[in-house]
């Protein structure tokens, strides 16, 4: 994952201030690392975290500078170093200790998450009242929730789901249920990191997974990020801050395209594409 961006030199010098800030072979997770090591939360998140940096620099040195900013889950801390809210190695080195606080949090197996298709998020809410051991964690679509829980209690929800009418319950390949109360004891202690960075106020506006709009200042970001771990990411809000803004034009930085796929639903007619490499930076930059 993102091995070609450290062919750019800003890039790769870029890398290593991250790896050092944080005390991570980060170029050995970008360069060797498989997908069953990088399937681990402590070794994704950072990885994820950083592809989104890299892409955003290469993307700006391009000319094409964001107007505002989200991010889904983890992808909310590339968003705040976009806008300039930390330096690229503190948001890293807090995503680092976020990525091991949720690993710790959850042993494997013992908990996990599922998408729901084809039900409202209202009709989630109502088939899912009452749970203490499941709960809705993404709000994606209006058509998509996603859920988490311990093992036991995904199993009564899915059955709960599939009464209420939802077409699919579809399990993914995660370690444990993130945006849970699961995750409060990681919550606590990614705080303590968060709390060691002088965070400014965004340049650009960043839509908050925890609210679904733009960040108030530099000095609450500690606890809206804390929040944002144990609560649910409200992604569907965020789109509609961002349309509210005035945006029209989506770019999705990443190694896949999932967040582009869901604009359709989102924001139906306006552009939506997504940039993983170097080289469709390079392909965006010449069509604008």
């Amino acid at each position: 994952m993102g091995a070609e961006l450290l062919e750019d030199a800003e890039v790769s010098s870029l890398c290593d201030q991250c790896a050092s800030a944080a005390d991570v072979d980060l170029r050995r997770l970008l360069t060797v690392a498989d997908d069953d090591e990088l399937r681990l939360t402590q070794n994704a998140q950072p990885a994820l975290c950083f592809v989104g940096i890299g892409l955003t620099l290469l993307l700006r040195r391009r000319g094409i500078e964001p107007a505002a900013a989200a991010g889904h889950s983890v992808g909310e801390y590339a968003a705040l170093a976009a806008a300039g809210s930390a330096g690229a190695p503190h948001v890293f080195k807090a995503v680092v200790e976020r990525g091991k606080a949720m690993a710790d949090a959850a042993p494997a197996g013992t908990s996990s998450m599922a998408a729901v298709l084809g039900l409202e998020a209202d009709a989630v809410d109502k088939a899912l009242a009452g749970m203490n051991d499941a709960w809705p964690a993404n709000y994606n679509t209006p058509a998509q929730t996603v859920v988490a829980g311990t093992t036991a209690g995904l199993e009564v929800a899915t059955r709960r789901l599939q009464e209420a009418g939802a077409k699919r319950v579809i399990p993914l390949n995660v370690s444990a249920a993130f945006h849970t109360p699961l995750m409060v004891p990681a919550a606590e202690r990614l705080r303590a990191a968060l709390d060691r960075i002088e965070w400014r106020a965004p340049r650009i506006p960043v839509m908050a997974n925890l609210t679904g709009r733009a960040h108030q200042g530099g000095d609450r970001i500690p606890h809206v990020m804390e929040m944002q771990l144990r609560s649910p990411v409200r992604w569907a809000s965020c789109v509609a801050g961002l349309l509210e803004a005035g945006c029209d034009t989506f770019i999705e930085v990443g190694p896949k395209r999932a967040l582009t796929g869901m604009m359709r639903e989102l924001a139906p007619g306006k552009s939506a594409v997504a940039v993983g490499t170097p080289k469709a930076v390079e392909e965006l930059a010449t069509q604008t």
